[in-house]
């Protein structure tokens, strides 16, 4: 016998209560001679005879209550009754892997079908009376019903409308779920079911000796459950994908080019020739190209693209050639703009041609103009000294009035009505760059623009770093890059950051919260910080916008780094051009457009009706959650003009389940070997598994039946002693 809640088996030390009570209240008699009292001694004798055999029943019963009570509560499971008819139900949880290489063809349709013909028959070989329930392991991990069914029909039906599209799995976060799904479970014989096609990117970490902590913590649980890794698999291992789609900037003007780098990735050993790319903006075709990829390599290409109007477009790049077409297109949303205005205030600088400390950064932002080209610049600027630098409120010279982004260049101090406005300008949804330079005045930017951690600037300032005359000069840290702003930069032909010489740099520290680093020098300090401040972000860079500390405005790549940070920071408050499938759909609405109803139309064209929400304090939002379908989302209000333009928002999967590889059966065997699970690799491998295992069943039901009866012979025995 084993205990669900072994620690209530404590509270059966209350049967101590009664039986102390009992011994207290006994005391010893005096007897008093009495002269007729002979004459009742027989009568008496057979009387209390009984008596004490009632009082003894009742101290009895009074012990068994509490200890009744206890082991009703700590749930034992005995394993005995499962072998008497009626008493066998057993309870199962299923993490079943919804990622979308379960897609991938297999023998009789795909791995998912597969998987759910599987599940249907253990769901049928369960015992009459079984619960169930299923856990959707991909990620995130998501229930499939709200609760544990007796119903068992119910599941094979709501898998049905299950799209399989999910990330890679989330296996911890999946056992985790099965934890607390387990406690739910109807009986204490309990199996967890993990049926996955144990790609190999899944489970790298654990077949080279990870472990996965939510499942110690589940086998640690009593009775602690059956485990069953079931493998299943496909016939494929050649897949043609693509890989990303990176874009030159994040908003364009009208008729400017923008360029994406597109990454088609071989995960095999077959070599793809003369493979059809197509790029189609707004839903039409455009342009075509042909290319080839050599077995398990990747080939990069730019297609371009200009638009005519303003206002948010959709590019998406097709490849055809392989026979798994689920990872075979990438869709952006690209927000063309009439302009992006930026404020540039410059500080005390040398004199002479580019020596201002905004001169390389207005040429950056606007080349066009610059080089006086007949193209337009996205980004307009306007610069204004420092000291005459005014914010909200100031009539005419409201310099805030329409900006979008505000750069500081080696400005030394601001007085406080304009840090103030600043400050209300960045929580509203305003962009501020910060650069460094040898006017600034450190103890006020610690003091003041730091403010331990609450003010605008992202980090504490404690000091410069240098390199000495003769001295190899600081460089940006190659590395891979994952913000949006630099990750362009990681196969930029012809432009790389460690181009860039610095000799001085301001040191930056504290670097917490919701700060984080975006580049960083080889001498082990931070370049660029970034961090959110309200409804806006802040970026502080540690050296110079000019040539004053370092080389790196003379560098191409300069230019596009410069406008990349620029146009993030303009578009934060506008949607994402790209988001991962699953990620819920926000859109920002205004107050008034409460009462309205929208309509989302999905990537298979299907509408959906939904109704904004009030967060009050936060605004009101229209949400939207399932976007597991990769593609463009439509949305539109059904009271808006036909003339107005839709919003668009688009979802792609994770690259990283596209390689198909599996664990091979014998590293799947060990790994379930390492965690003590059984290993089937088909139905009747489970079957004969199930067969030799023994499962307990719950008694806590009779037990509380019989806590019942002692109650209610417990009063009558109270009842009857007290009439005697």
């Amino acid at each position: 016998m084993t205990f669900l809640n072994a620690i209530l088996l404590a509270g059966a030390a209350a049967f101590l209560i009664p039986l102390i009570i009992h011994l207290l209240n006994k005391r010893r008699v005096t007897v008093v001679a009495w002269g007729a009292m002979h004459l009742l001694q027989e009568a008496l004798r057979q009387k209390k005879k009984n008596l004490r055999i009632e009082q003894l029943l009742l101290l009895l019963i009074r012990i068994a209550i509490p200890i009744m009570l206890a082991l009703c509560l700590a749930r034992p499971v005995m394993s005995f009754f499962s072998q008497l008819p009626g008493m066998n139900k057993s309870s199962l949880v299923v993490l079943l892997d919804n990622s979308y290489s379960m897609r991938a063809p297999a023998v009789g349709g795909t791995v998912r079908d597969q998987a759910r013909n599987d599940l249907r028959r253990v769901l049928d070989s369960l015992p009459r009376g079984s619960d169930a329930s299923v856990i959707l392991a991909g990620n995130p991990p998501k229930l499939l019903l709200d609760q544990p069914t007796t119903a068992l029909d119910l599941i094979p039906q709501k898998l049905q409308t299950e799209s399989s599209l999910a990330g890679p799995l989330d296996l911890n976060n999946a056992f985790q779920l099965a934890q607390s799904e387990a406690k739910r479970m109807g009986t204490g014989s309990r199996e967890v079911l993990l049926m996955s096609d144990f790609q190999q990117s899944d489970w790298r970490s654990v077949a080279e000796g990870g472990t996965i902590a939510a499942l110690e913590t589940l086998k640690k649980t009593q009775p602690a459950p059956s485990l069953t890794f079931y493998h299943l698999g496909s016939d494929l291992h050649e897949n043609l994908t693509l890989a990303s789609v990176e874009p030159s900037a994040f908003v364009v003007a009208k008729e400017q080019t923008i360029a994406l780098r597109t990454r088609v990735q071989n995960h095999g050993q077959r070599a793809y020739q003369d493979i059809l790319v197509q790029l189609e903006a707004d839903g039409a075709k455009v342009r075509s190209t042909r290319i080839s990829v050599a077995p398990n390599a990747e080939t990069v290409l730019t297609l371009t693209h200009a638009f005519a109007t303003a206002g948010d477009h959709t590019l998406t790049v097709r490849v055809e050639g392989d026979s798994f077409v689920e990872d075979n297109a990438y869709s952006l949303v690209i927000p063309v703009r009439e302009q992006v205005d930026t404020l540039l205030v410059r500080g005390d600088s040398g004199a002479g041609p580019l020596a201002g400390a905004t001169d390389f950064l207005e040429i950056a932002l606007t080349p066009q103009q610059s080089a006086k080209a007949t193209l337009k610049d996205v980004i307009h600027t306007s610069n204004v000294a420092w000291r005459e630098f005014h914010g909200r409120g100031y009539g005419p010279k409201n310099a805030l009035e329409g900006t979008e982004v505000v750069v500081l260049a080696n400005v030394q101090k601001l007085p406080q009505k304009q840090m103030n406005d600043l400050e209300d300008f960045v929580k509203s949804g305003g962009g501020l760059i910060i650069f460094a330079g040898p006017e600034c005045d450190l103890q006020w930017y610690e003091r003041e623009f730091y403010r331990n951690g609450q003010g605008l600037m992202p980090c504490s300032i404690k000091g410069f770093g240098h390199v000495d005359e003769g001295q190899t000069p600081a460089r940006i840290l190659s590395q891979r890059y994952t913000h949006p702003a630099t990750s362009y930069f990681n196969d930029a032909r012809g432009m790389k950051l460690q181009d860039g010489a610095f000799q001085h740099w301001m040191r930056f520290e504290k670097i917490e919260g919701d700060a984080r680093v975006l580049l960083s020098l080889d001498r082990g300090d931070a370049l660029m910080v970034e961090k959110p401040f309200g409804k806006g972000r802040v970026i502080a860079v540690a050296s110079t916008a000019n040539a004053q500390w370092n080389n790196f405005p003379l560098q191409p790549v300069f230019v596009p780094l410069m406008q990349r940070l620029v146009t993030y920071l303009a578009t934060q408050s506008a949607a994402p051009q790209s988001q991962p499938c699953g990620t819920g759909l926000r859109v920002t609405l205004r107050k008034e457009q409460l009462k309205e109803v929208f309509t989302v139309t999905d990537p298979q064209n299907q509408t959906h009706e939904i109704q904004p929400r009030d967060e009050q304090e936060k605004g009101v939002f229209l949400d939207y959650a399932d976007t597991q379908q990769p593609g463009i989302y439509e949305v539109r209000s059904n009271s808006a003009p036909k003339n107005e333009p839709s919003r668009h928002f688009a979802f792609n999967l994770n690259a990283a389940e596209s390689d198909l590889t599996q664990l091979a059966e014998a590293k799947t065997r060990e790994v379930a070997t390492r965690f003590g699970a059984g290993y089937a690799g088909n139905y009747e491998d489970y079957e004969r598994l199930d067969r030799t295992r023994r499962h307990g069943t719950e008694i806590w039901q009779p037990l509380l039946l019989l806590l019942i009866l002692l109650l209610f012979a417990e009063v009558f025995l109270q009842q009857r002693i007290s009439r005697a």
